[in-house]
């Protein structure tokens, strides 16, 4: 709804300008009711006193005997869209029906933060989000997340330099918590586009701001997929390794350049962020020629090669998203600052 509204004086110091008809009929109100009225960015938003923050209730009917794995992918997609309640109900004809609903319970504790079961029959769970925003904003939600992949990247890096089976696996445990945090970040973006004052209370200037912390978000949840890649390679790694120094050495220089960027990230610092992007560049370059001349062209065995080339692959990844990270954290310095110096 688009309405040209015309501003009228009032009294020697007030402005009044009437609101539509349909608006106030639609949320309740009558004469003599308040509304609440926010300066955002240059904008004035009206809101009903009676609104809430939407509830969303959906469900997810399994009509068909299909794997878990669909189900739970359709469950998140309606936890990162902001749903509060979500029932999945399978038709009483699918066999096994208990252990589904007990497995598909197991996946939301571990990868959906804030899910309690609140309802459960022989054929359908219930579940409430509950998730408080305010517990853990949005930045601070960002840092775990940045502090657990960080921990991921240099322990799968050590866990294959030394053949260490045991730190290896404790990786690939962490992975679900990264889920966790990444899971619970875009839906507090989600919750933040569906309502302004979430967005303004979470220190968002618009939409296009919260595009590029989603952007941040995935980028941290993509670099712990990469250790867990690296943290694999370990359980296939012979006792010798030839060129296993030298890549755990590039590891360690991404390790550090991933972190940079999140500095950078933390700061809005335009400066780190470009000498992160420069760097990033010289690493990729680094990263080819190793993998050409020296891994792929060198005389080591078959099974190393196979096991670099795809560490490399994941190195290069990780590199590429600590670049993404950066070039957000000038989008997000650009919208926040309306003069920005380059010097």
């Amino acid at each position: 709804m688009l309405e040209k509204r015309k501003i009228q004086k009032t009294g020697s110091s007030s402005y009044i300008v009437t609101l539509p008809k349909e608006w106030i009929d639609s949320m309740g109100l009558k004469s003599g009711d308040y509304v609440y009225i926010y300066e955002y960015e240059g904008r004035l938003i009206i809101t009903s006193s009676k609104a809430e923050t939407k509830y969303l209730q959906g469900e997810i009917k399994v009509l068909k005997p299909v794997d878990n794995s669909q189900i739970f992918r359709v469950l998140v997609g309606m936890y990162l869209s902001g749903y509060n309640n979500i029932t999945i109900t399978f038709d009483s004809s699918i066999p096994g029906l208990a252990k589904r609903i007990n497995e598909l319970k197991n996946y939301a504790r571990l990868k959906l933060a804030g899910v309690e079961v609140v309802d459960e029959t022989y054929n359908s769970i219930s579940l409430k989000i509950l998730l408080n925003f305010k517990e853990l904003p949005l930045i601070h939600a960002l840092r775990r997340l940045h502090l657990i992949v960080g921990n991921m990247l240099r322990d799968s890096l050590e866990a294959f330099y030394n053949n260490d089976k045991e730190l290896a696996a404790t990786v690939l445990q962490r992975d679900d918590e990264a889920d966790r945090f990444h899971f619970m970040i875009i839906r507090q973006l989600a919750q933040a586009l569906l309502d302004i004052r979430i967005m303004h209370e979470l220190g968002i200037s618009n939409p296009v701001e919260a595009l590029n912390y989603r952007i941040v978000a995935r980028n941290l949840e993509r670099i712990a997929d990469h250790a867990v890649n690296i943290a694999k390679r370990t359980f296939y790694r012979e006792e010798e390794c030839i060129l296993c120094r030298e890549t755990y050495e590039i590891g360690e220089r991404i390790y550090r350049l991933f972190n940079k960027a999140m500095d950078g990230f933390y700061k809005l610092s335009r400066q780190i962020s470009e000498e992160v992007i420069e760097e990033a560049e010289e690493v990729i370059n680094i990263i080819e020629d190793t993998l050409k001349n020296k891994i792929l062209a060198g005389t080591i065995s078959s099974n190393e090669k196979i096991l670099l080339t795809m560490i490399f692959d994941s190195l290069r990844r990780i590199t590429r998203y600590s670049n993404g990270i950066a070039e957000s954290t000038l989008n997000i310095k650009a919208i926040k600052s309306s003069i920005n110096e380059i010097k």
